[in-house]
């Protein structure tokens, strides 16, 4: 039997190319499929091990809200300096290659990280350099990951593959929280940590049989790495709609992400009197409200002014955030973070879809470089100036804050800019 996509077209030379527009699921195609089943497990581990790493430091190591500052800082730090180069690389080496060794190298640092826990021998430094490490291997094969989607389907399952990628994503947030605590309760930390390894081994599986198509033509050795990703910065400078977009995409990964995602778990423990891992509750609950929002979008199809809806998601999302830190018990989280999920999926399905529709094949990987850069890379930038904010007017404060910043500059954007509320 064949392993390549039936759907698919065939150059002369007998490779894979794109595949022939003819509607219908983007999971009908083995390729995505296969890529859409690795990155279920994979999403799962990268939305469980900040979680865990949180629930660690806080509760197993007796850490504060800056001591998981600074690992969450570590685990995503390597962005920064690799995503871009990532993106280079996605777009010149084989992908396939380059997404497996990614994902070898996490399963390799987590079976580390259980081994260190399981042995008593974990401690802030040796959390914060395997945290580290973690965040490289994640850091190199996000954006390979991000540039094979638009490669394996066609344009008129694009949005149907970016909807169905933030379910996964959206699974992931639902179950890994609340998967890791629920082994972590019962075995210990370690075991949370060898569930996690055990799932990245399931995801490498999953693509031992993806078949990935050729690059468009590309010449590999015309100019440097730093060279084509600047040319990938200018393409998305010139375009006055898409670096609209990504000066939002920035501020969120300042501002709302780094709240949300890490600020909220020390908030839970130290001003709601609660254990860290029941923020595991409010980050399901945000999942549930992306998946039922992607499953709406989805159903819509191909939106027109997907721009509009973006910057409208993100004023919800700032403002949700901004109440999250004006609640001053447990149970006000709830409904205030399944609404930050309904904005969330429009959040995720737009703006991804909206980058991946106006950008050249030739210059996916980087640019998707650039996107994983904005939307994660500054996440552990804004979770250390969260940390140190915190630590001077308070967690509930800074979370209020930092939506305020959010909303100021979305509004800002969404007044003045026609021609991102336009974009679809």
């Amino acid at each position: 039997m064949s392993m390549t996509d039936p759907t698919a077209e065939t150059s002369s030379d007998g490779r894979s190319e794109r595949p022939v527009a003819r509607g219908g699921s983007a999971l009908a195609l083995p390729g995505f499929r296969n890529l859409w089943i690795n990155s279920v497990f994979f999403f799962l581990v990268m939305n469980a091990q900040r979680f865990a790493l949180g629930w660690l430091v806080l509760d197993g190591l007796g850490g504060d809200e800056r001591d998981q500052g600074l690992v969450v800082f570590a685990l995503g730090i390597p962005s920064l300096f690799l995503v871009l180069q990532a993106g280079a690389w996605a777009d010149r080496v084989e992908r396939r290659r380059l997404l497996i060794g990614s994902q070898l190298g996490s399963l390799v640092v987590m079976a580390a990280l259980s081994f260190a826990i399981q042995l008593d021998r974990i401690d802030m430094p040796m959390a914060m350099v395997l945290a580290l490490l973690a965040g490289a291997a994640g850091a190199v094969g996000q954006p390979v990951r991000q540039a094979l989607v638009p490669a394996l389907v066609d344009r008129d399952r694009l949005f149907n593959a970016i909807g169905v990628t933030a379910l996964a994503m959206t699974a992931s947030m639902i179950l890994g929280p609340l998967l890791v605590q629920l082994v972590g309760d019962r075995w210990g930390f370690a075991a949370g940590f060898w569930f996690l390894t055990a799932l990245l081994a399931v995801g490498c599986l999953a693509l031992v049989p993806l078949r990935v198509p050729a690059h468009a033509s590309v010449d590999a050795g015309s100019t440097s790495l730093w060279s084509g990703t600047m040319e990938a910065v200018r393409f998305v400078v010139a375009d006055q709609r898409l670096n609209r977009l990504f000066l939002l995409l920035t501020v969120a990964g300042l501002t709302v992400n780094p709240a949300v995602m890490v600020s909220l778990q020390a908030y839970v423990k130290e001003e709601l009197d609660r254990d860290a891992a029941d923020a595991a509750l409010p980050f399901a609950l945000m999942g549930l409200g992306i998946a039922i929002s992607s499953i709406v979008i989805m159903r819509l199809g191909d939106l027109p002014r997907k721009g509009m809806w973006f910057q409208r998601a993100m004023l919800v999302g700032s403002t949700m955030t901004f109440l999250m830190g004006q609640t001053d018990a447990y149970w006000q989280l709830l409904p205030l973070t399944f609404v930050m999920g309904l904005a969330g999926g429009a959040y995720i399905n737009m703006n991804q879809g909206l980058i991946q529709g106006n950008t050249p094949e030739p210059l996916m990987g980087r640019v998707m470089g650039l996107y994983t850069l904005a939307s994660a890379g500054l996440l552990p930038l804004g979770a250390l100036f969260a940390g140190m904010i915190a630590s001077v007017i308070g967690i509930g404060t800074m979370i209020s804050l930092a939506a305020a910043v959010s909303f100021v500059v979305v509004l800002t954007v969404y007044l003045t800019g026609r021609e991102l509320r336009e974009l679809s």
